[in-house]
């Protein structure tokens, strides 16, 4: 049974990183600072109506509503019945049903299932006769369901008392979902609160043999503080959401968090992620551009727009990252890993229609690191995945090659006037450990040549980030 509720110049320090695919779930933990940007879309989750009245406090987990009143085994107390309608006085008392099996019907006039269930309430009220009694309980006014009662007699003759106006016995028996249903047995105490399904003949008679509702299905109607006039699940508003199947976020620049990029593993297995904080527009576009090979860097970007102060930093650096930088999160389930990237491209391009942004390919000068010769001296022995890098050399172990010209290019030579490339050709993990100054070619060269590598100037045909005003 379904059930409805009621109711212009290069940054000052560093720039950010991207693992290689290889080793994204062993990324080091670098201290990179970035001015950065922050973007929050969305992810599905099913939901319901809420009665307006519901009477749920503040939480970040949902709760069973139906605890909040009188439990199964507590004795009701002889509450005072008013205003009650199709009944023999104006008002009346619970001990005047004693005796019977009195099942309340929490209902409303717009709760189509409830309004399904009055002809069965009707011929299962005529089929036990004074063994049972049904009484029908809204917070409705009188006018408005007196009004629509009348309609309904025209289809069937109803006999079941009708209480409107109710405050009194929902804040005994607190619910959410309608149609909502109390069993309460001959002496008066609560043996079952059920949905519409266990309303039967069958169900009847066995409680009524039985004296207990022991064997009905428990109706639980779990419910969680929801404010419709903020955002979902910020500040928890509906609680924190699990389960996602799709979530992605974006956001302005947000104080207290530091500018990176992490693809770092969540506690849930299931799931993947990409998270930029407080990032600019660049990164973000040369991220997803990059995908698994590394983000483009800015001397891999080419800047075709009339006013460039939105997507590269001039002026106050801090007063600038405030109005120019986002965060970003996406979050999918592992089964769409090959799909994140061209999912991010395509979210940038709605959140940023502004610009037209593509790769291209051009002849450049770049600095290349390559092999030397055809030995092999970096092949990986295998074991734990290690990528650690500092300002006095890295060490790679059983990890990608392009760890080098990424580190180098968005890092340690970042100030290097040509783009830095891997032109190694290597596809298989490797064994490197280098001592040098990260910030001087021949210091590197030195230390690398040991590995049969080497940074060297040539000219090669490399893909470029164009942004362009549409």
């Amino acid at each position: 049974m379904t059930h409805f509720y009621k109711g212009g110049s290069e940054l000052p320090i560093g720039t950010q990183y991207s693992c290689p695919e290889q080793t994204k779930s062993n990324c080091l933990k670098l201290s990179i600072l970035i001015w950065g940007i922050v973007m929050f879309s969305m992810f599905s989750l099913s939901a319901q109506t809420p009665r307006k009245d519901s009477g749920a406090d503040m939480q970040t987990t949902a709760k069973d509503i139906t605890e909040n009143g009188l439990r199964i085994g507590d004795e009701v107390p002889d509450l005072l019945i008013t205003p009650i309608h199709n009944y023999k006085a104006k008002s009346a008392k619970l001990s005047d049903f004693k005796g019977k099996l009195l099942i309340l019907d929490f209902w409303a006039t717009w709760c189509s299932p409830c309004v399904a269930m009055m002809p069965k309430m009707e011929e299962l009220q005529k089929e036990f006769r004074d063994r049972i009694q049904f009484l029908s309980i809204t917070d409705q006014n009188e006018k408005n369901v007196l009004s629509f009662i009348s309609k309904l007699d025209a289809q069937y003759n109803g006999n079941i008392p009708v209480v409107t106006d109710d405050k009194l016995f929902s804040s005994y028996f607190p619910h959410v979902y309608l149609p909502h249903y109390v069993w309460i047995d001959e002496h008066g105490k609560v043996i079952a609160f059920t949905g519409a399904e266990e309303i039967s003949r069958e169900n009847i008679i066995r409680v009524l043999d039985k004296g207990n509702g022991t064997e009905l299905k428990r109706k639980r109607d779990y419910k969680i503080e929801y404010d419709y006039t903020e955002p979902l699940f910020i500040g928890a508003n509906g609680g924190i959401p699990t389960n996602l199947s799709f979530y992605s976020v974006l956001t302005g620049y947000q104080s207290g968090l530091s500018s990176i990029f992490t693809s770092k593993p969540l506690k849930d297995s299931t799931l993947i992620r990409l998270t930029f904080t407080n990032d600019i527009i660049p990164h973000l576009y040369g991220g997803a551009f990059g995908g698994n090979r590394g983000e483009f860097s800015k001397k891999n970007m080419r800047f075709l727009v009339n006013d460039t102060t939105k997507l590269l930093p001039t002026g106050d650096m801090v007063e600038w990252a405030k109005n120019n930088t986002y965060c970003y999160e996406l979050i999918l389930p592992k089964s769409r890993n090959a799909e994140k990237y061209a999912i991010m491209k395509g979210e940038l391009n709605r959140f940023f229609p502004q610009y037209n942004v593509y790769v291209q390919k051009e002849l450049a000068e770049v600095l290349a690191l390559v092999r030397v010769d055809t030995i092999d001296r970096i092949g990986s022995a295998g074991g734990e995945q290690i990528a650690a890098f500092s300002g006095v050399g890295f060490e790679l172990r059983n990890a990608s090659i392009k760890w080098i010209s990424q580190q180098l290019g968005m890092i340690y030579l970042q100030n290097y006037p040509l783009p830095i490339v891997d032109d190694t050709g290597y596809a298989k993990a490797v064994d490197i450990k280098v001592e040098a100054k990260m910030s001087d070619v021949g210091s590197l060269n030195r230390a690398l040549a040991k590995y049969g590598l080497s940074l060297q100037k040539k000219r090669k045909e490399i893909e470029v980030l164009v942004f362009k005003d549409r």
